[in-house]
């Protein structure tokens, strides 16, 4: 019995202990534990992979997957707080919803899900961002979205055609690659599907269509959205991030910074010290 109670309850009350600390980041301490144990199976709850941040609301639990090959506490953050949030989350979830890595989700997020979920993982996604999802979301590994933006995957009802007399499928799976980055606002209709390294620009692109063809590294914009810059990739490189602040900001009249790389070094421009989750 002293076992069994060192093994499992002691390590789930020092992290109880801990986190009592760390209220002032947010963190809904008995809601995150509840959560845990209602939504995941024991061998992992124990840990508190997920956290609850205080204003998101938990309407139904459904199934939560978390495949990643370690499985660490506060490895996935739902509700994270910040200032772009218009208002509470809130976590309506119906169907299963799968982590294969660590994930944050914002503050204000709202997810309504009666389909299937995948999360490859090192993820950010903007607070106040909404995914209405009946089919599938499948979002690669390192893809930033920007907060506010949009997915739903149905379009919740039926058309029929008055001259075919056919009516349509209304809903389709929406899949985003990898390094993708969703800037603010934007909207992602059913049947969307982005190639790696694609950048969509803000504010308020609609995306409605598959755009596997445009290949790598090209920037979407507009009403439908369609390429308007191709080439383009983000740098996740902070140290890089940081002399290009410090350049510009003494350089005001400056438009351009060549950094002296050869071509086959853009991968470790880009890459090199980033900060995942």
């Amino acid at each position: 019995m002293m076992k069994l109670i060192k093994e499992t309850i002691a390590p789930l009350y020092t992290r109880m202990r801990y986190f009592s600390r760390a209220q002032y980041n947010g963190l809904a301490l008995f809601k995150t534990i509840w959560f845990n144990l209602r939504a995941l199976p024991w061998r992992q709850a124990r840990k508190l992979p997920i956290f609850i941040y205080r204003g998101t609301k938990v309407y139904h639990c459904g199934t939560f997957k978390i495949t990643a090959e370690h499985v660490v506490c506060g490895m996935i953050q739902i509700g994270k707080l910040g200032y772009k949030a218009p208002g509470n989350g809130r976590i309506a979830n119906y169907g299963i919803i799968e982590f294969k890595a660590p994930t944050i989700l914002g503050g204000g997020v709202i997810i309504e899900n009666r389909g299937y979920i995948l999360f490859h993982g090192e993820t950010q996604v903007g607070e106040g961002t909404t995914m209405l999802i009946r089919d599938r979301l499948e979002i690669g590994k390192y893809t930033r979205i920007g907060f506010l933006s949009f997915f739903m995957d149905c379009d919740d009802h039926f058309t029929v055609n008055t001259d075919t007399l056919n009516v349509t499928r209304n809903k389709q799976p929406i899949v985003i690659g990898r390094y993708c980055w969703i800037a603010c606002k934007a909207f992602v209709k059913k049947g969307v599907v982005l190639p790696d390294y694609t950048i969509v620009a803000s504010a308020n692109a609609v995306l409605t269509k598959d755009y596997s063809d445009i290949g790598e590294y090209c920037v979407l914009g507009g009403v439908p959205a369609k390429v308007i810059g191709r080439g383009i990739r983000r740098i996740y490189n902070w140290k890089a991030e940081a002399r290009l602040k410090e350049y510009f900001d003494e350089h005001p009249e400056a438009t351009t910074f060549d950094p002296g790389i050869a071509g086959d070094q853009i991968d470790e421009y880009c890459l090199s010290n980033a900060i995942h989750l």
